[in-house]
């Protein structure tokens, strides 16, 4: 049988690819005990990071948030970085993609209760095919806060339901994404990104102090000196010039926040595009 894909694209029907324990399976494998900590009880963190070119984008900032996440939920003994990125370069040459959708996923592993964990942690790395960028997205401002001092607030914890839910809530309503604001009434967060506003041409995004997540975008944003970190309140969406939400994936202007219009394009977003392109 011929294959008459364009190069650096997945193979039709093929099933995405998992690393684990050094072994390449594909997605339909079994890869995890049914007394996973990670599947009984959303313990356990997870990165999620894009390949284009075969190269893995922002890799060292990926990893220091996964290494965050693991002291905090207290997992020891995972693979150490080299294996990971050894991980991903191996997964992006068996699944033959130049562009790639990766997730690290962790947990303790199997464990006879919340309290007692297993010895063994779990850690398996999957490759899919990567979405095409969206041109824009709209948010719903969702009515279940954002805990800001929940102890899994900041890191990218594998208990996502909340998460999801509030996604197919805004989906239902027509929008692409949820908004949260934490339990005092500031912006926090979208349910799959970051938020940033422009106001007077400044770009502005909630602290980390609202529970919201450290993006790795929103990261190296603020680290050059293009963002600035504040407590913003749903009034100040008033006040913008324009909206965008960053994630692993890219950067994406939002062009309705509930019934609220904001513009695809700024010279605001402009200079963020501009920065998160250097990474």
């Amino acid at each position: 049988m011929t294959d008459d894909r364009a190069p650096g694209q997945p193979a039709r029907g093929r099933p995405p690819l998992v690393w684990i324990d050094g072994r390449v399976v594909t997605a339909d494998s079994p890869v995890a005990s049914a007394l996973d900590h990670g599947l009984l009880l959303g313990d356990g963190v997870f990165e999620v990071l894009v390949v284009r070119g075969r190269r893995p984008v922002m890799i060292d900032r990926h990893l220091r948030r996964l290494r965050r996440g693991l002291d905090r939920l207290a997992i020891h003994g995972t693979p150490d970085d080299p294996t990971l990125i050894g991980a991903i370069d191996t997964l992006v040459a068996a699944a033959d993609l130049d562009d790639a959708r990766i997730r690290i996923t962790v947990s303790p592993g199997a464990g006879v209760s919340p309290r007692q964990r297993g010895d063994r942690p779990l850690c398996f790395v999957t490759i899919d095919h990567l979405a095409p960028a969206l041109a824009s997205t709209t948010l719903m401002t969702v009515p279940w806060p954002r805990n800001e001092r929940s102890p899994l607030a900041g890191i990218k914890a594998s208990a996502w339901a909340e998460n999801a839910f509030a996604l197919r809530h805004a989906a239902a309503h027509g929008f692409g994404n949820a908004l949260f604001l934490d339990t005092t009434g500031r912006l926090s967060e979208c349910a799959s990104s970051n938020i940033f506003v422009v106001i007077d041409d400044e770009i502005l995004t909630p602290t980390l102090g609202s529970g919201c997540l450290a993006g790795t975008m929103r990261e190296a944003l603020v680290e050059h000196g293009v963002a600035r970190e504040c407590d913003l309140r749903p009034a100040d969406l008033h006040r913008a010039d324009a909206v965008f939400t960053t994630s692993s994936t890219g950067l994406v202007p939002v062009v309705g926040v509930d019934d609220l219009v904001f513009p695809p394009t700024s010279p605001a977003i402009d200079r963020a595009r501009a920065a998160v392109a250097s990474e």
